[in-house]
């Protein structure tokens, strides 16, 4: 069997081997393509991140992401208004992904309590931000 052999300098050259070194030889050569194959799709390149660490999509937009960022500026203002209990439930529900029937039973309340609830801080939050 004739394999493809390449030097350190990058030149290849045609190499007869057995049969059997050859197949292993290849067998491995397919196992170490596969494995950096998978190993490169999961690398994230610097060049693709922002001086914070977030990645930035080609698409995106600077004055988009600088009015997103003032956004989120004025909301978390907004938040700190809200009483510690409202702060509390709002991080419960929409941070932790806590279910408000689970909230609920844990305080032993309604789930429409919960949810009442919820709906004044919002109407809180929306003023706050007018």
């Amino acid at each position: 069997m004739v394999i493809k052999y390449k030097f350190l300098d990058n030149t290849t050259s045609d190499v007869e081997v057995d049969d059997e070194l050859g197949k292993h030889i290849t067998e491995m050569d397919e196992s170490d393509y596969n494995l950096n194959r998978k190993e490169t799709r999961r690398h994230v390149y610097i060049s693709e991140l922002e001086e914070n660490g977030h990645y930035i999509a080609d698409d995106s937009d600077p004055l988009d992401d600088i009015l997103k960022a003032e956004r989120i500026k004025e909301l978390m203002a907004a938040i700190e208004k809200l009483q510690p209990q409202q702060k509390e439930l709002l991080i419960r529900v929409y941070w932790n992904k806590e279910l408000q029937k689970n909230i609920a039973a844990e305080e032993g309340v309604s789930e429409r309590a919960i949810s009442g609830r919820m709906k004044r801080i919002i109407n809180s939050l929306k003023k706050f931000l007018k």
